[in-house]
């Protein structure tokens, strides 16, 4: 899978610099034609250039230069220890499916601030919130967070105001307005998902997965960067019928998926990677939709 990725970057590189040079003589021949006065050319071809070198730094080299350090820097072996302690699914993985692993959490860690308010950061924490993001992409390698820049860290829990405290509510929720392409997490609630124990939450997985389903421009509960368009109809056929069993009792999903279809797809998603024994057991026919949207080999 690494040499995916170097394949990958390595045909972006050439394609990029062939692509700018393409516009480059493109532009500087449409210059030649258009242009009364030397002035003129010298400008139009000067500003023209200065948007294509900066269009590929921006799109093509920064990329691919974060990636080519990514790929030439080792995976500490202290952070590995940390995964294998505490990470279930990363202790599942073959040698090369954990290497895989670990690269795409040294990319995530590269391209997004994790900032604690109010509490310091560590390295564990960090790891279990990129591995909270890795998670359900696992199977997709070309897919990147581009909608969010910044993940905050509060101490507890908080509420709509962000203050914090044992007594708000909110856990973790993804920013818009002035907090836009931001997340918040409760520190204390993502190390509670980490305890060495099977359990059916993730607060950080949760809030990874509204990202995931906002992806397509809808939050509805339809992750269509991810899911065949010839399973959304029973999908939604499926989810109906399972918040239907949560509100009479008959579900042990997390009855704050009652919520609407977004909420039901991140708790959901919350117990199926956190818990996928159980989930299978429990809920064979749902696990079979999440298995084919997350493409995730079936256990059991």
């Amino acid at each position: 899978m690494n040499r995916y990725y170097k394949n990958k970057y390595n045909k972006k590189n050439l394609t990029g610099v062939a692509v700018s040079l393409f516009l480059a003589i493109f532009f500087v021949f449409i210059a030649i034609i258009t242009a009364e006065t030397r002035k003129q050319f010298i400008l139009i071809v000067m500003s023209t250039l200065s948007l294509i070198a900066l269009g590929y730094y921006l799109l093509s080299y920064l990329p691919v230069r974060k990636w080519k350090e990514v790929l030439n820097t080792p995976f500490p072996k202290k952070w590995k220890e940390i995964l294998l302690k505490n990470i279930e699914f990363y202790r599942e993985l073959s040698d090369e499916e954990k290497e895989y692993f670990e690269k795409r959490i040294q990319y995530f860690l590269k391209t997004k601030k994790i900032t604690g308010v109010g509490t310091d950061v560590d390295d564990k924490l960090k790891l279990l919130i990129a591995a909270s993001a890795i998670m359900p992409v696992f199977a997709f390698p070309e897919f990147e967070y581009t909608n969010i820049d910044e993940i905050l860290v509060y101490p507890e829990s908080f509420d709509e105001e962000y203050n914090s405290g044992n007594e708000k509510r909110i856990l973790g929720m993804v920013g818009d307005g002035a907090m836009n392409r931001m997340m918040i997490l409760s520190k204390k609630d993502i190390l509670s998902s980490f305890l060495g124990k099977r359990t059916t939450e993730n607060v950080a997985l949760h809030e990874f997965v509204h990202l995931i389903d906002k992806m397509d421009g809808a939050v509805d509960g339809i992750p269509g960067i991810l899911i065949n368009k010839a399973y959304t109809l029973p999908w939604l056929k499926e989810l109906k019928k399972e918040i239907s069993k949560i509100k009479h009792g008959k579900s042990d999903i997390n009855p704050y998926g009652t919520t609407n279809k977004s909420e039901f797809l991140a708790v959901a998603s919350e117990y199926f990677f956190m818990s996928p024994i159980e989930f299978k057991k429990n809920h064979p026919e749902l696990y079979i939709y999440f298995s084919k949207v997350y493409r995730r080999k079936v256990v059991g």
